[in-house]
């Protein structure tokens, strides 16, 4: 419990500084505001993982009473029983074995307490962060949904932004009937949509552009999932959303800046504003930017827009660098300074003394460590809510040996079959958008036609002429057939790694798998020479199970020589490991019988006559 109040007054403390500093810079540039903010929402961030790598420093234990509690002595001792005699082992009474289960039994009710603290915490956690990724994945489906944009004044327009901004990476123009208003979204791929009322007004087509590739230059994408995944974590802040919140604001301001730096009519753009404002997408904006305002923004900006005393001026380096030094600075110690409940000091000093001239006996039990960051604790908290639902809806059931490994012998390979499935629908989808781009142009201008809108979804001749020289069944491929595999990121480096380590004559199902469950060269090649033998099917069943080499490589230092894939996938299904195959010594020899002094060999009534 006290984990997560210390997180907590960490939390509050860099959000309040964030925001008090945002509030001493309100006649500074919105850019440089803007990076104070997403430095603040970073610090928020590195102070929930950073106790994955950083020591605690026990020397700057903070007490506080008042919030965590207070220990005291009785809470802190540990029970424990003596071994018995040999004169009392046969002799305990009923009453000792009772006293003897409390302990335990305090324990279990401390265990379930944290657990269902953590699981309070976790749970709202995880369900913010899958929002998010559901947010993703609708991105992902509105681009393979969408169209190419070819027209010429808006390709000109990107070009002019782009030269403006000294931005020399590609941006993808898209249009959908899906949308309401343009968003912009990606790093090293970026996009840009348009609605359809957008193209059709393409008198407005430099201050959207503008906008948006803005986003697109300050890498506010990664800044927008920046302040996702520390709303998540820290969801029970609300300086956190403040500062989330005023960050968003500032990132739209600083592109709007851009605009007006783009000799945009400073009127004529906050009209723009105006007429867009009424078709915000706040679905999609969970992962992406918009030129549509919110509604509570959009007064804001207009009047931001208008007022020509504004500063609109960039972030300098050395400012940048500055806050950002500074914020790791803060981030850091925070993240490894231990906050620890009142009295903590005292009743380890009294159990000390209690336990001088005592000879120390073993406890009952070894009390599991609390862990200290966000991770493992949304990860602990999410197990133990799904184990207690599942142990209120489902009756308790004894599985034999047998029973339980099958079961998790066909999980594991259903899981495989599913990640399988899913890389190969998502092929199939990408060539099938690919196709049909092609399919829609008139006969006489196809091949032209085809070879812009396969460059536009990054298939280029270079692409195709090297995946084609892997392999003899990737050389009768179309350049069609080529997209779904860089849809999933198949590259011709891969694909040569995973021919050279065995598999000259791959084809497009191979790659597609291999890269969609993570199957590398380097992966085929050390499970191999660990002795495994099976085909491109056998070692994506292997990676997507989640089958290491060094698994198998250590049942091979055990003596164990395991050349079925099934078998290993059984025998990783079930855990089994190196120690658990290692055969019992065998039983030492009887020792003789030795005959009594009166023994008699002619009445002996053990000897059953066999001399």
């Amino acid at each position: 419990m006290h984990v997560l109040v210390a997180i907590a007054l960490k939390s509050l403390l860099i959000a309040g500084v964030s925001l008090g500093l945002l509030e001493l810079m309100k006649r500074r540039s919105a850019a440089e505001r803007s990076w104070v903010a997403h430095m603040g929402l970073l610090a928020l961030v590195t102070l929930a993982f950073a106790p994955l790598v950083l020591p605690s420093w026990t020397s700057w234990t903070v007490e506080a009473p008042a919030l965590l509690g207070q220990v005291t002595t009785a809470q802190t001792e540990v029970p424990t029983i003596a071994a018995p005699t040999n004169a009392t082992s046969a002799s305990l009474p009923a009453a000792n074995a009772k006293t003897a289960t409390l302990p335990q039994q305090a324990r279990r009710l401390r265990v379930n307490a944290t657990s269902a603290t953590m699981a309070l915490y976790a749970v709202p956690a995880a369900i913010l962060l899958f929002i998010t990724l559901l947010a993703l994945g609708r991105l992902i489906t509105l681009r393979a949904r969408a169209d190419v944009l070819v027209d010429g004044h808006w390709l000109s327009a990107l070009a002019r932004a782009q030269r403006r901004m000294g931005f020399k990476h590609g941006t993808a123009l898209l249009t959908s009937d899906e949308l309401s208003s343009p968003i912009s979204w990606g790093l090293m791929r970026p996009v840009i949509v348009l609605n359809t009322r957008a193209v059709e007004a393409s008198s407005e087509a430099e201050a959207i552009i503008a906008h948006e590739l803005a986003h697109v230059a300050r890498m506010d994408w990664v800044k927008l999932l920046l302040a996702r995944v520390a709303t998540a974590l820290f969801w029970f802040n609300p300086l956190v959303w403040l500062l989330a919140r005023e960050a968003h604001q500032l990132r739209e301001e600083t592109a709007d800046d851009a605009v007006l730096a783009a000799d945009i009519v400073d009127t004529d753009y906050a009209q723009l504003l105006v007429g867009v404002a009424r078709h915000e997408c706040p679905g999609l904006l969970l992962g992406a930017h918009g030129v549509a305002p919110s509604k509570g923004s959009l007064a804001r900006r207009v009047a931001r827009v208008l007022d020509g005393k504004s500063v609109r001026g960039p972030v300098a380096r050395s400012f940048a660098l500055g806050v950002l030094v500074g914020a790791v600075l803060i981030a850091a110690p925070l993240a490894a300074l231990t906050v620890a409940p009142g009295g903590s000091k005292e009743a380890a000093s009294s159990n000390s003394a209690k336990s001088k001239g005592k000879t120390t006996q073993a406890p009952y039990y070894s009390p599991a460590p609390v862990p200290n960051d966000l991770a493992h604790i949304i990860a602990n908290g999410v197990s133990t809510s799904v184990a207690a639902a599942v142990a209120a809806t489902v009756p308790t059931q004894k599985m034999t040996a047998q029973e339980a490994r099958a079961a998790a012998v066909a999980n594991a390979l259903a899981a495989a079959d599913n990640a399988r499935e899913t890389a190969l629908a998502q092929a199939d989808r990408a060539t099938d958008h690919a196709r049909s781009i092609v399919r829609a142009y008139e006969p006489d201008d196809r091949q032209i036609d085809a070879i812009i809108e396969m460059k536009a979804v990054g298939v280029t001749p270079d692409y195709v002429s090297a995946m084609r020289a892997v392999s003899p069944k990737l050389a009768r491929l179309t350049p069609s057939d080529f997209a779904g595999m860089k849809s999933v990121g198949v590259t011709p480096e891969f694909a040569r790694s995973l021919a050279s380590a065995g598999f000259p004559a791959i084809d497009e199902d191979e790659l597609t798998e291999a890269r969609a469950v993570g199957v590398t060269g380097d992966y085929v090649r050390a499970l191999r020479s660990a002795g495994v033998a099976g085909d491109m099917d056998d070692f994506v069943q292997l990676r997507a199970v989640g089958v290491k080499p060094e698994y198998v490589q250590q049942l091979r230092r055990s003596g164990y020589v395991i050349r079925d894939p099934d078998k290993l996938v059984e025998l990783w299904a079930v855990g089994v490991g190196p120690r658990d195959l290692v055969p019992a010594p065998p039983a030492p020899p009887r020792p003789p019988r030795v005959p009594p002094a009166n023994w008699d060999p002619v009445n002996d009534p053990d000897d059953d006559g066999g001399g």
